[in-house]
């Protein structure tokens, strides 16, 4: 069926904090915590991980700092990564299925880098003069996967520069992941956000599959989401 024969189904009322606190059925339920906690998992060893690069740095052991930053740099970019699958499985089921979240645009001022605040400010604006839900929701999840994506390129750049001599650039490219540390946590909590409004709005005749979608872009939630 073309996509101009579809129907959008209708959202309902409420607001994306009804849908934050909305209790979910139990098949969506399952699946939404297993996504959550892989999530919060990966997060959670990237944050130990970036922590101990400061901590060897300041006791003065670079070559440790060095090994912790760049391997801060690579869980960073595989979380992203996760990120960005979700954000894909959303995009793909609500243009197939028309079944479409309300959303808030996203905020600069929880941002610190400079392309994220740029992205969430376009956002911001486009939202402001955009009435139809369907534009705003795609807006959104394409705007959280450009953030992401300038996140992983910056992250990159870090580690390249990690592999070279000096406190200096340690001490540089340590703080520059730190930020990144910070707007990645940002697109982690507005995706579960979107990702807990999308599940609030999608019917147990789709909750198969979605999970479907969720596990191709996830495998891990394979064994989670039994």
């Amino acid at each position: 069926m073309g996509q101009a024969s579809r129907k959008v189904r209708p959202t309902g009322v409420g607001t994306v904090k009804r849908d934050w606190i909305a209790s979910l059925p139990e098949g969506s339920d399952r699946l939404y915590g297993a996504a959550l906690d892989e999530l919060e998992a990966s997060y959670t060893i990237q944050s130990v991980t970036l922590n101990e690069a400061f901590v060897s740095w300041a006791a003065g052991r670079e070559i440790n700092a060095r090994e912790y930053a760049t391997i801060f740099a690579c869980l960073l970019d595989r979380l992203a990564v996760n990120l960005q699958g979700v954000l894909s499985a959303m995009e793909e089921h609500g243009r197939h299925y028309g079944t479409l979240p309300i959303v808030e645009p996203l905020a600069a001022e929880n941002f610190r880098g400079v392309i994220p605040q740029r992205i969430a400010r376009a956002d911001h604006l486009l939202a402001s003069i955009l009435f139809h839900g369907r534009t705003r929701f795609f807006h959104k999840l394409h705007a959280l996967t450009e953030a992401l994506d300038g996140i992983q390129k910056e992250s990159g750049v870090a580690a390249v520069a990690l592999a070279e001599l000096g406190v200096a650039t340690l001490e540089r490219e340590c703080r520059a992941l730190e930020v990144l540390d910070y707007d990645l946590n940002t697109c982690l909590r507005e995706t579960v956000i979107v990702l807990k409004s999308f599940f609030c709005v999608l019917p147990s005749d789709e909750v198969g599959p979605f999970r479907e979608k969720l596990i191709l872009r996830m495998p891990a939630l394979k064994a989670l989401a039994c």
